[in-house]
């Protein structure tokens, strides 16, 4: 017999609208990662360079606020600045199409748009990180670990590339085709 504090936490009301928060965050993530590249590249027509330092600055805020993101999100309330953080994400990824309706898309809006996402993602995840013992008891958070692992990797599942093969010509086909 399981009693209600050892029932699944998906019945938990705090953590079911946090590890949704959570999901979608991270699907949005994905999803902006590849298409704000996308958008410079048909768009914008960005050469390779120009694409190449929109990755960059995709990566550079990790590398600048992690370490002092930690230490910060330890003395500040952590539920506001996940949902602010959140709501900045929303607004500047917004401002793209905004910005496109408008022909006023340029790749430094991109860039800036890239770097804020970015350093929104790295406050947010420290701040939900060291969210979780706050919302339950130690003795749940390997069952909230591993909702919250489940959903960062759905969010990571890619459609399979077709498989090519080699024929005796050493031309390359997609399978099933002869």
């Amino acid at each position: 017999m399981t009693s209600a504090t050892d029932s699944s936490l998906l019945r938990h009301r705090e953590f079911r609208l946090y590890w949704t928060g959570q999901a979608s965050d991270v699907l949005g993530s994905s999803l902006s990662s590849v298409a704000i590249p996308l958008v410079a590249v048909v768009t914008l027509h960005a050469t390779t360079w120009e694409a190449a330092i929109l990755a960059a600055v995709q990566k550079t805020p990790p590398l600048l606020f992690s370490l002092p993101a930690g230490a910060w999100c330890d003395r500040v309330r952590k539920r506001p600045l996940m949902v602010a953080t959140s709501l900045v994400c929303a607004a500047v990824t917004g401002s793209i199409p905004l910005a496109a309706a408008y022909d006023r898309l340029t790749l430094i809006h991109l860039w800036l748009v890239a770097f804020v996402v970015g350093s929104c993602h790295v406050l947010g995840m420290a701040a939900s990180l060291s969210y979780i013992p706050h919302l339950l008891p130690s003795h749940r958070l390997l069952e909230a670990n591993a909702k919250l692992a489940s959903a960062n990797t759905l969010s990571d599942i890619r459609r399979p590339r077709p498989r090519r093969r080699v024929d005796r010509r050493d031309r390359c086909r997609p399978r099933g085709r002869r």
